[in-house]
Parts: C-alpha cells; structure tokens; sequence
C-alpha cells in the first residue's frame, strides 16, 4: 500500500441482488470468504490488481475499509460514505485509542526445517505444562495476544501496557478455496489504548497492517485520539 490512503465506511445493501449475492458467497465457505469477494470487487478494477487495501467488519455492521485507492462500487452493493483522506499527525508520545481484529500467528520449523505459521494461542496450550487446554484458555488468549501485540509494536513504532489493553474474542475460521487447500485461521479482538513512539514508523505499520489473514478481514487498526 502506498503513503497515500483512503479511510471509507461501506454498508451493504439490503436489496434483493446483493442479499443474493452475499447468500451465494456464504454458501461457498462462510462469512469471511464472502467478505472477501465483496470488498475484493470495490477495488478489483483489472484482472492483475493486486491487493491494496485492508478492511474489516464492525459490530453494527459496516465495513471499514483503508486502501491505496478510492473504492469503486461497480455492482451497486453498498452504500458508500465519502472516502477520507487518512493522514493522521501525530507526535512522539501521543496516546490514541485503537481497535484491531487480527490473526496472530508465530513461526515454528518442523523437523525438516520447514517454517510454517502457527496460531499464538494453540502454540502455547501446545506447550504448556497441564493437560487441560480448555482450563488455561482464556489465560492464554490474553497473555500471548499481548505478548503478540506488544512484539507488533517493537517494530511498528508504538508500545502498549498490559493493563491498558483488553483482549478476547478468539475465534477459529476456515475457508474453503478452490482448487487449493482450506484455510485455517484464528482472530482476536484487541482494544484499549496505545503509545506512539515513532509516528513515521507508526503510520506505515498501520497502512500495511497487522498479522497474517489481511484478505480476510483481518489486519486494520482503527484508531482515534485518546
């Protein structure tokens, strides 16, 4: 994604094409395989476009959606609110309020050596000294996403306090992909109030986005002046 970008709200519409449409991708491989293919056709303007662009669903409904160009609705499923221009100023040390739905993920090689990505949270109930996974789940959702979003910020120039950060919604997906194998992913919703320690650094990291799963809503932090 380039420097320059657009921050936009699109709501479906509830009419009969896009309601059709929508039931149709769902009938393929779930909510998040939907999601993809009606985001995917604001911005799909050629057949070797590469993705540019993050979005993600809210609670109340619409899609937020940052991207490199103005989304473009060529079939008439959404209503669209006016494109802003997303350039935040920001200073060193400024504290924003951020929402962020990611798939955390850690590399482990197996015994070949091969790299391969691994769920934060399995990982560590893989590992973790008792027996009983369901018991020590919750408590590791919260300290590994931390530990994950912590890590983010070591490289994205932001940092964020434990007490500051409320983390849950873990929820495992999979999405069937044809002619290619299904696709595991697990998300969870973070949210609280953040750092920043380099602004430059910062913005860029926000405009790439965050984790793995980015085409599948994941990766867009929302943020706001604390």
């Amino acid at each position: 994604m380039t420097s320059e970008a657009y921050l936009s709200r699109a709501t479906l519409r509830h009419d009969s094409s896009a309601a059709h449409l929508l039931a149709a991708f769902r009938g393929q491989s779930g909510a998040e395989h939907a999601g993809h293919h009606l985001v995917w056709s604001l911005f799909a303007d050629s057949p070797d476009r590469r993705r540019d662009f993050l979005w993600r669903a809210t609670k109340r409904g619409p899609l937020m959606l940052l991207s490199a160009r103005k989304p473009v609705d060529r079939h008439n499923l959404f209503r669209i609110d006016e494109p802003k221009v997303f350039m935040p100023r920001l200073n060193k040390g400024d504290r924003l309020v951020f929402s962020l739905r990611a798939n955390p993920v850690v590399r482990r090689r197996d015994c070949k050596g091969r790299s391969a990505k691994h769920d934060v949270v399995i990982d560590a109930l893989r590992h973790h000294r008792s027996g009983c996974r369901a018991k020590h789940r919750l408590q590791m959702v919260r300290e590994q996403g931390f530990a994950w979003l912590a890590s983010q910020g070591k490289r994205a120039g932001f940092s964020v306090e434990q007490e500051n950060v409320n983390i849950d919604g873990y929820q495992q997906h999979q999405v069937e992909r044809k002619g290619a194998a299904r696709m595991l992913f697990s998300t969870l919703d973070m949210e609280g109030v953040l750092s920043v320690c380099d602004p430059s650094l910062f913005v860029a990291a926000v405009l790439r986005g965050f984790g793995s799963a980015k085409a599948y809503g994941c990766g867009l932090m929302l943020i706001r002046r604390a």
